[in-house]
């Protein structure tokens, strides 16, 4: 699908621009609630869809990007960061 990862960012956009119009008069009140109800929806089935996603690339032991760690390096532990790092 050419919409692969993007779908979360249209749905925050078009709530953006409804968020504009309402501020700009051009929606009412219960317009904007009705348009946010429907992008909510719409948002939280895009990213469902980007978990499921997520969870099929681990399922086939394809590494995940946000995880990687450069040439398949382990990270070290107690980094400094907390209290007796």
């Amino acid at each position: 699908m050419t919409l692969d990862g993007k779908k979360t960012y249209i749905t925050a956009v078009v709530v953006a621009l409804a968020s504009f119009a309402m501020a700009m008069g051009w929606l009412s009140k219960e317009q904007y609630q009705v348009i946010l109800g429907l992008l909510g929806s719409l948002g939280l089935a895009a990213l469902r869809s980007g978990v499921a996603k997520g969870t099929d690339k681990a399922a086939a032991g394809e590494p995940d990007e946000a995880g990687a760690v450069p040439g398949g390096a382990k990270p070290a532990v107690g980094c400094g960061v907390g209290g007796n790092g």
